[in-house]
């Protein structure tokens, strides 16, 4: 549980709407963050919906609060800011397993997908169905 609460995070996984303080926030008029972030994955290229997810999603859902061990710098940041493949002091959690970590069942992604498929078979919950090999 404590791997997923830390993972909710980061996700999403791309421009974050975080305040330093920790709390999610947006300014009225200020754009949600990119509309679509690719991430270059071992297992092929995931192409993330950034403004779709944040239509149907708080901020909140994917980017965590600032963490004393490694507080934000800015009021928005990326995912990759703080996660990088191999994480690095004081992180713990690496870029991939804050998306899903396969060992546990958990992550950003993982959680959200596997809790949304159960009700809505158009959820993809099959690592291909995000994972998109170059032709």
């Amino acid at each position: 549980m404590r791997v997923l609460q830390y993972a909710l995070l980061s996700a999403a996984l791309a421009a974050g709407a975080l305040q330093p303080g920790g709390a999610a926030a947006q300014a009225p008029g200020e754009p949600a963050g990119p509309d679509t972030v690719v991430f270059n994955a071992s297992r092929g290229k995931v192409t993330f919906t950034h403004a779709k997810h944040s239509k149907a999603n708080e901020c909140a859902s994917c980017h965590h609060a600032s963490r004393p061990e490694k507080p934000l710098t800015a009021a928005k940041q990326k995912c990759t800011d703080c996660h990088a493949a191999e994480p690095v002091p004081p992180m713990k959690t690496a870029l991939k397993d804050a998306f899903h970590n396969t060992g546990t069942g958990e992550g950003t992604c993982l959680s959200c997908h596997a809790k949304k498929a159960d009700t809505n078979p158009n959820v993809p919950s099959a690592c291909g169905d995000c994972h998109k090999k170059d032709s």
